[in-house]
Parts: structure tokens; C-alpha cells; sequence
């Protein structure tokens, strides 16, 4: 393993400690002589980028020193200046990113540096953090947020003893797998007849019940009306037109958890990204199944993942990306 590879996966392993927000998780090494001097990683809107932590952490020892960051330093000024300035200001020779920046606002940042007399070296393990930073890259790239469709299952195939009837399915085990899967997500989203049925809290919780430090947008999708609550309610039956809503809040991630209706919806539109089932040991008999639709369609699933929690087989699989809208 190379020295620029070793370092790079540790600002990576940084930015994985970054919260899931609009932002991307970002982590940087400054590295001085052979000798890490600063680290840093992004804490969140509003907070110092990961380049300016490991800066200011590093000091004086950051002159002539090299800088590893996970994905390219910005040249735009936000909420805080642009990262590609306090490299500059603080003397770097020499900087390595995994990856560009899609985004047109604040990408560019590698030229403004090479003008500025530094060395950049470019796509180092870009796949990998490429993945730390997936749904956000999946937004900046395609306009949409990511789509995971989630949805627990009978063995029959049914996820409900009837309709219009809440029925449990899931362990206990596949239920804490859903709710860390909740405080990962930017939105949770539902349709109305879901909504109204389930009456779902859509929170992210803790085993002992207690809600979990970071917590979705609740979302629910459709044109009947709902009496006022603390959801976000999008008047529409057209998925493309719910996700671009959310795309302008900055969300990056949509844990869809309606209905078999709206799951079929969203296949339909091509706006789905993921799929995770659940399947648990048990059997129904009748009612409804994990998708309804008039319209017979196929979509081949990819699947990336399988697993057991407790009784339950959780099976984890990609769709083609849904086209740009």
C-alpha cells in the first residue's frame, strides 16, 4: 500500500464519522514529513469544513505540508469560505483528493489550487469514497434524492393480514435494523392512505424507545387531505414531482415505507434505487401484497446483500438509477 493511499483511507475512515445531512461527509489529513499533524472531519451545516479543522488543528506545522481529503476542497463561499483559500492561506504543498466534487456550485476547487502553485493529485480510492458519500452524490448527479424502497413481508408475499389493517410482521431484530436505517436518511416518506391507516410516527428510536439523535423529515404523499400535523405533506401522486420537492430541501436520501400502491408507483416512475425486504416466517394467507398495480411490469433487482436477523431474511438489491428529471 502506498503512503498516499494509507493516508487517504484514513481521511476517509474520517469522514465516515460525519452526520448524514445535505452536506457531504468529508474527512482530510494534513501530513507533514511522513507525520500526520491534523485531522479533521465535517461536523454538519453550518460547522468548519474537514480541510479547516485539520488546518487549524495542524497550525504552523501545516506549511509545506500535504493534505488528504476525501473529496475535492471547495471554491465557493457558503455558509463558511471556501476551503481551497485557508489551503492556500496556510502554506500547503501539496494536496490529494479521492474525488471531484459533482456539484458545479463548489467544485473547480483542484484548478483554483494548481493556480494558486500547488501540486494536486486527484482519484485516489475515489470508488470507495464515492461510497461514504453515495446518496449525495446520487443527488448532485441525477437531481433527485436517493430512493430506498423498505417494506416487511410474509413468506406468502403479504404485508398485511388485510387491507386498510396495520399487522406487524417484522422481529425485534429487523426493527432496530429500520431504525438505524431511519436516522440515516433524510426523508421517510408514505402515501396518505398509509398515513391515515397506520397513523406511523415515522421517528428513528433507540432499543429502550428513546428517539435517536438525528431524525428524518417525515413526509407523507398524496391528495387527500390530512389534518395538521408535524409531516411534511406534498399534494401530488407523481413521484417525480414529490422527489424534486425534496431534492429542493437538500434532502439526499428517501426512505419510501408506504404502501403497496406507492411502492408500485415509484417502480413504475423508474424512481426507485433500492430495495430492501424483509421477509419473516410466518404466513397470511390474504391480503394485500408488496406492490399492487393493474399494470403488469417487470424490473430485474440486483442483490447486493442477504442476511438473517433473528427469524427474519433481509435481502438488500439495486435497481438501474432512475433517470434525471
Amino acid at each position: 500500500m502506498s503512503i498516499d493511499t494509507r493516508f487517504m483511507l484514513q481521511a476517509i475512515e474520517l469522514a465516515e464519522l460525519g452526520p448524514y445531512s445535505s452536506n457531504p461527509r468529508v474527512g482530510a489529513v494534513c501530513v507533514s514529513n511522513g507525520v500526520v499533524v491534523g485531522t479533521g472531519y465535517h461536523h454538519g451545516a453550518g460547522t468548519a469544513h474537514a480541510e479547516v479543522e485539520a488546518l487549524t488543528v495542524a497550525g504552523d506545522k501545516a506549511a509545506g505540508a500535504d493534505l488528504y481529503v476525501s473529496l475535492e476542497p471547495c471554491s465557493h463561499f457558503g455558509r463558511t469560505p471556501p476551503c481551497t483559500q485557508a489551503i492556500i492561506e496556510a502554506g500547503i504543498r501539496r494536496v490529494i483528493f479521492a474525488q471531484f466534487d459533482p456539484s458545479g456550485e463548489a467544485g473547480g476547487g483542484a484548478d483554483v489550487l494548481k493556480a494558486a502553485g500547488c501540486e494536486v493529485i486527484g482519484e485516489i480510492e475515489s470508488e470507495h469514497s464515492m461510497l461514504v458519500n453515495r446518496e449525495w452524490n446520487h443527488r448532485m448527479r441525477i437531481g433527485v434524492p436517493f430512493v430506498t424502497l423498505k417494506f416487511a413481508q410474509s413468506l406468502d408475499g403479504r404485508v398485511a393480514a388485510k387491507s386498510g389493517e396495520r399487522t406487524s410482521i417484522s422481529g425485534v431484530q429487523s426493527q432496530v435494523f429500520t431504525h438505524n436505517l431511519r436516522s440515516r436518511v433524510g426523508a421517510i416518506l408514505v402515501g396518505t392512505q398509509t398515513f391515515v391507516v397506520d397513523q406511523p410516527s415515522l421517528s428513528a428510536r433507540e432499543t429502550d424507545g428513546s428517539l435517536k439523535v438525528s431524525q428524518p423529515l417525515r413526509v407523507v404523499m398524496g391528495m387527500r387531505d390530512v389534518a395538521p400535523t408535524e409531516f411534511l405533506h406534498l399534494a401530488t401522486h407523481d413521484p417525480k414531482v414529490a422527489l424534486l420537492s425534496l431534492a429542493d430541501l437538500g434532502i439526499n436520501h428517501v426512505l419510501l415505507e408506504g404502501g403497496p400502491t406507492i411502492a408500485a408507483a415509484f417502480i413504475q416512475s423508474n424512481c426507485i434505487d433500492e430495495v430492501i425486504s424483509i421477509t419473516a416466517p410466518i404466513t397470511l394467507g390474504a391480503g394485500p401484497r408488496s406492490l399492487t398495480t393493474d399494470t403488469p411490469f417487470m424490473r430485474p433487482i440486483k442483490i447486493t446483500s442477504t442476511f438473517t436477523l433473528g427469524s427474519d431474511l433481509i435481502h438488500i438489491g439495486e435497481l438501474e438509477s432512475a433517470v434525471g428529471l
